[in-house]
């Protein structure tokens, strides 16, 4: 048996594209911000920058 909630998502994101885009786009992005932030956090401070 399908799981009727699943089947119901899935075919909503088919009749309504564009917000499960624009969600992707914000999950997207959302990522590229955590991974800069954790390239900017794990670089060593120089004492050259204080």
């Amino acid at each position: 048996m399908v799981d009727k909630s699943k089947l119901a998502i899935a075919t909503s994101q088919i009749q309504n594209p564009i917000p499960f885009k624009v969600e992707l786009l914000f999950n997207l992005l959302s990522q590229m911000i955590t991974i800069s932030t954790i390239k900017l956090t794990s670089q060593p401070v120089s004492l050259d920058r204080l």
